[in-house]
C-alpha cells in the first residue's frame, strides 16, 4: 500500500479528519468527567487541533492512590480516543485516500509520558495498552458516539470551533452520556 500524499487529498477531507480526532478526545474526555471547555481546530486550515480543558496545568499524581492510578488510564483512554476515530475516519475513505497520519505524534509522546509512571513488564505493558485501546475502541465506535462525534466533527470542521454547552448538547441528542453506553467488563478491569 503506497501512502497517499497530503497535497493530493482535498484540504476539506484532512480539516475533517482532524476535526473527527478531536470530536474522538473531546467526546470521551466529557464521559470520563474531565473539565473540557471545547475543542478548537488551528487557523487558517484546521490541519492541526486541541481539545481544551478547564484549568489545564501540572498535575502532581500519586500513585499509590488508586484514584491518580485511574485518572492516568483514563487520560491514556481519551487520547487513544482521537487516534481511534481518525483512524475509523480513514478507513471509510480507504477506496480513494491512504494517508500518512502524523497527526498522533504529540498524542504517542503524551501516553508514553503517562505510562512511564507505571511500572510495568513488557507482558503486562501489552496488556495494558491492549485495554485502554479496546476501552477507547468500544466507546468512539459506538453508534451513538459515532453519531455524535460526527456532529462535533461537522461544527469544528465548518467553524474552527466548539464550545462545552454545544458539545453537551450534541452528546445529549444522540444519547451519549454518563451511563448510557453499556459495555461488558475487560478482564485487565480487575486488576486495577
Amino acid at each position: 500500500m503506497i501512502a497517499t500524499p497530503a497535497h493530493e487529498i482535498p484540504l476539506d477531507i484532512r480539516r475533517k479528519a482532524v476535526a473527527v480526532h478531536e470530536a474522538g478526545h473531546a467526546l470521551v474526555a466529557l464521559l470520563h468527567k474531565r473539565d473540557v471547555t471545547g475543542a478548537a481546530l488551528h487557523p487558517p486550515h484546521g490541519l492541526s487541533g486541541e481539545t481544551r480543558f478547564e484549568g489545564a496545568s501540572e498535575l502532581v499524581l500519586d500513585l499509590n492512590a488508586k484514584a491518580d492510578r485511574h485518572f492516568i488510564e483514563d487520560a491514556i483512554v481519551i487520547l487513544l480516543a482521537g487516534q481511534i476515530a481518525e483512524a475509523h475516519y480513514w478507513k471509510k475513505l480507504a477506496s480513494l485516500y491512504i494517508p500518512r497520519i502524523d497527526s498522533h505524534r504529540t498524542d504517542d509522546a503524551e501516553i508514553q509520558q503517562l505510562r512511564s509512571h507505571f511500572a510495568l513488564g513488557s507482558e503486562q505493558q501489552a496488556m495494558f495498552m491492549g485495554y485502554c485501546t479496546d476501552k477507547a475502541s468500544r466507546i468512539v465506535l459506538h453508534p451513538n458516539a459515532q453519531a455524535a462525534i460526527a456532529d462535533i466533527a461537522t461544527r469544528l470542521s465548518d467553524t474552527l470551533t466548539i464550545d462545552r454547552p454545544a458539545l453537551d448538547e450534541i452528546l445529549a441528542r444522540h444519547d451519549v452520556g454518563e451511563g448510557k453506553l453499556k459495555f461488558a467488563r475487560h478482564p485487565w478491569e480487575r486488576r486495577i
